[in-house]
């Protein structure tokens, strides 16, 4: 398998790069900022410069546009300002409705894509609702990430024709250096299909989406607006831990704690002491069952989100984990770029540092370093090797634990790259070195050397695609500031697939691939062979099915001693035509096993779930059960039962009403337990970086392995959270 992937890779190299040739033009400089109200006057955008050429974009990027549409754009004193009329020929159908900020459900939405840098990298979209709801987040080729924040400006109001929204973005709030930018509009319209429409047009024959963005010049980058963003906050909990002493009495904290940035041109500076979590949503599913795998949390504090597209790459593994600095109590960082690179550097004091370290230590990390802060530091940058996005990253990472053994901690240094070989063809390859020094009971510390590396080549036309990976992780890698996935293994991946979208006809969407990995021990023994089929499936009416199939046999070894063919089926249906109640359901039986006993087992999951808006009320339901049955004897091993909702009510002046609950039941030969969780608050949220809220939240659980039989609470109480940010 990996000679066919270098010689693929040797072939792919003879083809010539053909770029796109997005459209070039400039933006005009208006004397006067244009009006932000919220109304349909658009006298005073007189001068901007309007563009009505939007091209089909989904489900399918051929046919006629049934959407009129004319976006206004100007260069202000202070901003960016970009007006879209967004009509329609049914204004009736158009979804819209009041929601939270970032938590926008399926919705009619105007997007603006920028590219302040002009390199072609990433982009940050920006998006507004008819209501004038927003939601930003960092934008790849591979990716779309909606924690990231940006501090701008929208409005939104429907009219007889469809409905108008408008965009502010201070110069300040970005990171743009002298040149073209990368300017973009897409315009999202949820009917029988899923439909999109952008400007300027794009085309499915080219791979890279980010290069087809207008370039745009005449950017007063000079402009200085207000570079200073400080937020100070004050966060509070009373609560009542009773886990281990029922009687035990309320407990009261209050942190006081703030974020400072500046912003010049070409480079932002940001400062932080004590940052909040801002966890108050819940951050994952708390089921898990069998799982191999560790679980990612995303990141939510503000201060860790700014240029975490460089720190955060992904490749042979992730080798900055921002969430593993577990209490910073201050942080500095830079961010930059230039006419050939950006580049981000990081540097945190972390209270709790050592307890990082110590999850890699020997017997549990018994020397106690999880008591001991540590300094972390990080640093990367991109080159930029061509106009369609390629480009070459390095990362360094060090984490020293400060007070305990001589250079407790780790290192570890990456490159990543990408590169397009033409229309069609992509390259990505990276490499990761990392040297720990993990604390022992006697006080020393064990050092550890490890590699991570991979290759794939990517092939994508319209209607095919293909990929070849090879990966392979030593078990000497600890990444004691990253997340790894799994240590001392090989995998080699292969994957054919075919594809067609249709914005007319009884299909929308059609998709069948075959796949392929051989995954196996450092040492050579098996793992996980698999051979694979999935398919895809949209109708008009927003009807979809996913077949996933295990074909072939498949291998899986648990520490090189208990090996078993398995098998699983995996079925996925949902229906998304009205707004207000899309449902979904799954069903799975598959044979593996079970990594606690190390014998054959049997897996079944079946799920249902709805979630919706209607109004100024949007929702969240589902019920899931998962069962693991010893094979042959039919012992059940684990059955876990679930329930989750979430409800949040919007009000007018950006205040809201959310609640979140979770039941989750465990029976079986491994485990007996329950968890119950709730939390309801009240908040309020005019932008990214003003948040406040109150609420109570309570949590019970039932253990009797861990001699608590009755069920009773262990934790409850109260908290709070004020922060506001001041630019000036």
């Amino acid at each position: 398998m990996r000679f066919a992937l270098y010689l693929i890779l040797a072939t792919s190299l003879l083809v010539a790069s053909q770029a796109p040739h997005p459209p070039h033009l400039a933006f005009p400089t208006l004397a006067a900022a244009p009006s932000m109200a919220h109304d349909e006057d658009l006298s005073t955008w007189r001068g901007a410069l309007a563009v009505t050429d939007f091209g089909m974009w989904m489900p399918n990027d051929k046919g006629l546009n049934r959407w009129p549409t004319v976006a206004h754009f100007a260069w202000g004193p202070d901003a960016l300002y970009v007006a879209v009329e967004a009509f329609d020929p049914e204004p009736a159908r158009i979804h819209a409705f009041r929601h939270k900020r970032d938590e926008f459900g399926d919705t009619d939405f105007v997007g603006l894509d920028l590219d302040p840098t002009g390199k072609g990298h990433s982009l940050i979209r920006l998006l507004v609702t008819p209501n004038g709801g927003q939601m930003d987040g960092l934008v790849t080729d591979t990716s779309e990430d909606y924690s990231y924040d940006c501090l701008w400006d929208s409005v939104g109001l429907r009219t007889a024709r469809g409905y108008l929204v408008k965009f502010r973005v201070p110069y300040s709030s970005l990171r743009r250096t002298p040149g073209d930018w990368g300017v973009r509009i897409i315009r999202i319209m949820p009917r029988e299909r899923r439909f999109g429409i952008a400007w300027p047009p794009m085309s499915n024959d080219v791979q890279c989406g980010v290069c087809q963005a207008a370039q745009v010049s005449g950017a007063p980058v000079a402009k200085a607006g207000s570079p200073f963003l400080v937020v100070p906050f004050i966060t509070a909990e009373r609560s009542q831990a009773t886990s281990l002493d029922a009687g035990a009495p309320p407990a009261t904290t209050r942190e006081v704690g703030f974020d400072l940035r500046y912003a010049s041109p070409s480079v932002t500076l940001e400062g932080t002491y004590r940052p909040d979590f801002n966890n108050v949503d819940q951050d994952i599913d708390p089921l898990q069952v069998n799982s191999r795998f560790n679980v990612y949390y995303p990141e939510k504090r503000p201060f860790f989100l700014e240029g975490m597209e460089l720190l955060g790459i992904q490749g042979a593994q992730r080798q900055f984990y921002s969430r593993g600095i577990l209490d910073p109590l201050y942080g500095v960082k830079a961010s930059g770029t230039n006419d050939w690179a950006s580049w981000t550097v990081l540097d945190a004091k972390d209270e709790q540092g050592g307890a990082m370290v110590d999850s890699f230590s020997a017997n549990g990390g018994p020397a106690g370093e999880d008591n001991l802060p540590s300094r972390d530091t990080a640093a990367a940058g991109r080159f930029r090797l061509d106009g369609m996005g390629s480009g070459l990253s390095v990362v360094g990472t060090d984490k020293l634990v400060l007070g305990g053994p001589a250079l407790a901690g780790g290192q570890s240094g990456g490159l990543y790259l990408t590169q397009y070989l033409g229309r069609e063809f992509k390259l990505v390859a990276s490499g990761v070195q990392s040297l720990a020094h993990l604390p022992q009971p006697d006080g020393t510390t064990q050092e550890l050397r490890g590699s991570a590396t991979s290759l794939e080549l990517d092939w994508n036309t319209r209607n095919w695609y293909a990929w070849a990976v090879s990966q392979g992780t030593s078990p000497g890698l600890v990444l004691v500031s990253g997340f790894t996935d799994l240590q001392g293994y090989r995998r080699e991946n292969v994957g054919l697939g075919w594809q067609e979208r249709w914005n007319e006809g009884p299909l929308s969407y059609v998709n069948l691939t075959l796949r392929a990995y051989d995954l196996h021990w450092w040492d050579g023994h098996p793992m996980d062979r698999l051979g694979g089929m999935d398919w895809y499936m949209e109708t008009p009416g927003r009807w979809s099915l996913r077949v996933s199939w295990d074909v072939a046999g498949r291998t899986r070894a648990d520490d090189e001693v208990t090996s078993v063919a398995s098998r699983g089926l995996n079925l996925f249906a949902s229906w998304h035509r009205l707004a207000w109640a899309q449902v979904y359901a799954w069903a799975y039986q598959g044979r593996t096993i079970d990594l606690d006993l190390g014998v054959p087992a049997r897996n079944r999951s079946l799920g249902l779930g709805s979630n919706g808006n209607a109004g100024s009320l949007a929702y969240g339901l589902s019920l899931q059960e998962t069962d693991e049955d010893q094979e042959g004897t039919g012992l059940r091993l684990t059955r876990a039962r679930e329930a989750v909702s979430t409800f949040t009510w919007s009000l007018p002046a950006f205040f809201y009403v959310k609640s979140q609950a979770f039941a989750v039941r465990y029976d079986g030969f491994e485990e007996v337990s329950v968890d119950k969780f709730l939390k309801v608050f009240v908040g309020w949220q005019p932008n990214a970086f003003t948040n406040a809220y109150l609420g109570w939240s309570g949590q019970r659980r039932r253990d009797p392995a861990n001699g608590v039989d009755p069920e009773r609470m262990v934790q409850r109480g109260w908290f709070a959270k004020f922060a506001y940010a001041i630019p000036f």
